[in-house]
């Protein structure tokens, strides 16, 4: 007669099962998560890209943002298409991106406006940066300058504006292209600095506070040295100094704020591309790469140096630096000057 065959039964804990099944479901998951990535890679981009501007066509933003588009979409084999839709300073198109699906094909090409600006007016945006945005990279800067109507203002350097304005405090209208936009407060932040009182008369855009300069509406004005080159070498307009930290290579001639006895203000007009939060990592790294390739590319660079544009590129770990670096010089700059946050 066989003998029976011996068992031993083992007690497994509730707890340890638990703990068994946990870590499967992480390992599959993070199978999954590799799976997915390479799906993307792979087939990434596999229809034309939208690349949205906030703001109206002809402006710096839209000038750039089309090179950016024409000069990326071979690289991505894939077209990039600039679609503007503008509105509210810019918070229509960036809160557009904000809510469109997180695949890479709908992204944000912006200035500091809708992005480090906004927040700090009221109504606030219904986006915000940290929680709504994948922050890609810097693709170029808009050198900004001080101009002056030439008629208006005789004035021929700064010390001379600084002093007439100091003659007449609250005299001299400003012009800008809307209430909080970049340049009415880097206007703010140059007269806390010169010690002058200037009035502020805000436009709907670039190219109507130009024109508002010079028809001698407004006296004064901070703008890219891009909308105001022509009027300047035509007589019309007179410059009186850069808002960058050294020399235009496109207007040597014209002095720095430090060479003018002020300080440099560290203002920077860019231009950024954003993507919407939780936009896969390899997408984001994809073009993150292929930014910081364009100002190796001698193409890419002498067409913006023919506009007056600075062909520099950052990287999103140190862009995001800068943004935050810039948020709270915007909010200091808004407190110190008493400027009103409400928008008109």
């Amino acid at each position: 007669m066989e003998k029976p065959i011996k068992t031993t039964t083992y007690k497994v804990s509730a707890a340890l099962v638990l703990a068994l099944v946990m870590v499967l479901t992480m390992a599959l998951a993070w199978l999954v998560s590799v799976s997915l990535g390479s799906a993307h890679a792979q087939s990434y981009p596999s229809r034309p890209i939208k690349l949205v501007s906030p703001f109206p066509p002809g402006g710096g933003v839209d000038i750039v943002g089309r090179l950016v588009a024409q000069m990326v979409g071979p690289r991505l084999g894939q077209q990039v298409n600039l679609e503007n839709m503008s509105g509210a300073s810019g918070q229509i198109g960036t809160l557009a991106v904000a809510r469109a699906a997180a695949d890479g094909y709908t992204l944000l090409f912006a200035p500091p406006t809708p992005i480090t600006i906004a927040e700090h007016f009221e109504p606030r945006p219904q986006y915000d940066l940290k929680r709504d945005f994948a922050v890609i990279g810097m693709i170029g800067r808009n050198p900004g300058v001080i101009v002056v109507n030439a008629t208006a203002i005789k004035a021929a350097d700064l010390k001379s504006f600084i002093a007439l304005a100091r003659s007449q405090p609250g005299k001299i209208f400003y012009g800008s292209p809307g209430q909080g936009h970049a340049f009415h407060l880097s206007t703010e932040l140059f007269a806390r600095e010169a010690g002058i009182q200037l009035s502020h008369v805000p436009y709907k855009g670039s190219g109507p506070a130009v024109i508002g300069l010079i028809a001698g509406d407004v006296q004064f004005m901070v703008q890219s040295f891009e909308a105001v080159k022509e009027h300047i070498r035509a007589g019309k307009l007179r410059a009186l100094a850069t808002l960058e930290s050294t020399r235009l290579e496109a207007f040597p001639q014209l002095p720095t704020l430090a060479e003018s006895g002020l300080k440099n203000l560290n203002v920077v007009n860019w231009y950024g591309v954003f993507a919407p939060a939780r936009t896969p990592r390899d997408i984001l790294a994809r073009w993150e790469k292929e930014l910081l390739a364009l100002p190796q590319d001698p193409t890419f660079v002498a067409r913006m140096r023919e506009m007056s544009f600075d062909p520099i590129a950052l990287g999103s770990a140190d862009f995001v630096r800068m943004l935050d670096a810039e948020r709270e010089q915007w909010a200091s700059v808004i407190k110190a000057a008493g400027v009103s946050t409400a928008k008109n």
